[in-house]
């Protein structure tokens, strides 16, 4: 009997995964180019370069690829990037000989693609252990999978998406060690945890967090007969983790700490400086609001998550208070407390201190595993909840799954119907016409969709295209199929157009100076991108 259900497990999370990853591959070349793409391979590139030079210079002498590729690192205003991503990548697209800008950044999206889907592996780890059951670890994974927004940007976004993804790999590998802190647990801490910080410096929270739950744990007597191997692993542990920081960082190579101190510094008052729409306003990213951030999540977080989470929260500090402010009694209280503290630390940290956060809320998106992982406790909460009366217990079961059941459905039917622009999905709350009020596809995903719409509908051999962002424009255009590229040319001077393409970014009104409008993309009910005929 176990053995069928161990065998029943297995077939069904293997299923599931192998269909995630089948649905990713075969749709992975249908999204265009972001804004911060070309920026973050160059960022990769100059990486390389720098340890060419240091070590190989024959090597990059020889690759006229490396020839464009510049500043010099010491010179690079983004120096202090972490390029645990982009440095391997930059060195496969060598090795591997991927050449035009088409394949480069399908390969990008693939490699992004795959970082994110091992974020989902740890989700359904980490939601497994805590809950001791694998079908409630396969809804964890369902929840991330079937978040409109996070499932487009596992495809392009090479920042935030896979910081958030990576994050949630080395949460798993610190319950893991917490629970059980071997050598080989401690191996694989390092590692993941190392990856992280050297995507974003925000990654030493983990090790914070190991080394505080690791405290706790040894002060409760978890570890009886371990101290000693405990005293012994820690430093090893933090020894590994430094050593890897720095073997995955070039800029840290010179001066390590002092460069480390330069990156935390730089990344806590990010320098961005441009406007944003918010509510109806524009306004600079100095100057959003303290509720930028808890609005943007509560606009494009499905409502029965959020649910799930208020719940979750209010449980997990409920627990806290019975206790008489005791933290906690069983390796599940602990991870509960983990996640509600990753998820709420982070957004309070950047409400106090008034960071610099634009483009909704995408510099926190690694609080969202942890977010739906406490969502996740209030779920189950809910479908587990029994009415006293006897009468309405059925009634609330079938109810409460049967609502589960459905949003699950709807979320799927949205991610199919917003392909490939599930980037600008928002849910109920803020209501309809958006378009003036908060920024829609600030990734310009779309003018990829638009550039297609003109080479579909025009025959000519030679297009001039104009818009808001030209090197963007530009970089779709190239994704395109051969003739359809070769046929389209991206202007600076937009009045000498013959077609303008808009997302609308800062410029959350009508266009006056473009009467001919030929078509506008929409999805969700919102106007995403506009073409304009410039002239005849």
């Amino acid at each position: 009997m176990l053995k069928a259900l161990a065998r029943q497990q297995r077939l069904v999370v293997g299923a599931f995964f192998v269909v995630l990853l089948g649905i990713g591959l075969l749709i992975v070349r249908d999204y265009g180019v972001s804004i911060d793409e070309p920026q973050s391979r160059n960022t990769g590139m100059i990486s390389l370069k720098y340890i060419g030079e240091r070590y190989f210079p024959g090597y990059i002498e020889s690759h006229e690829v490396f020839k464009p590729i510049g500043p010099p690192l010491h010179q690079f205003s983004d120096r202090d990037y972490g390029v645990a991503f982009e440095l391997p990548l930059a060195w496969l697209e060598l090795l591997l000989h991927i050449k035009g800008e088409r394949n480069i950044f399908f390969f990008r999206h693939l490699c992004t693609f795959l970082v994110c889907f091992g974020g989902v592996i740890a989700v359904y780890q980490l939601a497994r252990r805590r809950f001791a059951d694998w079908r409630i670890g396969l809804l964890g994974a369902l929840l991330l999978v079937l978040s409109p927004r996070l499932f487009a940007e596992s495809f392009y976004n090479d920042k935030d998406a896979v910081f958030m993804a990576l994050f949630a790999i080395a949460t798993n590998t610190t319950v893991a060690f917490v629970q059980r802190p071997s050598w080989k647990r401690l191996g694989w801490h390092a590692l993941a945890c190392a990856c992280t910080i050297d995507v974003r410096i925000m990654g030493v929270i983990l090790p914070l967090a190991t080394l505080v739950l690791t405290g706790l744990e040894a002060a409760r007597g978890t570890y009886r007969g371990q101290r000693l191997q405990l005293g012994l692993k820690l430093p090893a542990y933090l020894g590994l983790l430094v050593g890897l920081v720095i073997l995955q960082w070039p800029f840290l190579w010179e001066a390590p700490l002092q460069n480390f101190l330069l990156a935390f510094h730089n990344m806590s008052k990010f320098r961005w400086y441009s406007k944003l729409l918010y509510a109806g306003q524009m306004m600079r990213a100095s100057e959003i609001p303290w509720h930028y951030a808890p609005v943007w999540i509560g606009i494009t977080t499905p409502v029965l998550y959020l649910v799930g989470f208020l719940v979750g929260a209010f449980l997990t500090l409920r627990q806290l208070v019975l206790r008489g402010w005791r933290l906690y009694a069983t390796a599940a209280e602990w991870q509960d407390l983990l996640f509600l503290g990753l998820t709420l630390a982070p957004i309070i940290a950047v409400i106090a201190l008034h960071s610099i956060i634009y483009d909704g809320w995408r510099q926190l998106y690694f609080v969202y595993p942890s977010l739906l992982l406490v969502s996740l406790r209030g779920l189950v909460a809910l479908l587990r909840w029994r009415p006293a009366a006897p009468n309405w217990q059925r009634l609330w079961q079938r109810f409460s799954y049967a609502t589960l059941g459905i949003t699950l459905l709807v979320m799927a039917g949205q991610v199919v119907a917003m392909h490939p622009l599930q980037n600008t999905y928002f849910n109920i709350l803020p209501g309809r016409h958006l378009e003036g009020r908060f920024e829609i596809d600030y990734w310009v995903l779309s003018y990829r969709e638009g550039l297609q719409w003109i080479a579909d509908h025009d025959n000519r051999l030679h297009i001039k295209v104009g818009g808001q962002m030209r090197n963007e424009l530009e970089a779709n255009r190239l994704i395109l199929k051969p003739y359809d590229r070769d046929r389209l040319e991206v202007l600076e001077d937009w009045g000498k157009a013959d077609y303008y393409v808009t997302t609308y970014r800062w410029h959350a009104y009508d266009y006056t100076e473009y009467p001919f409008e030929m078509t506008t993309i929409r999805r969700g009910g919102q106007r995403i991108m506009s073409i304009f005929r410039v002239k005849w």
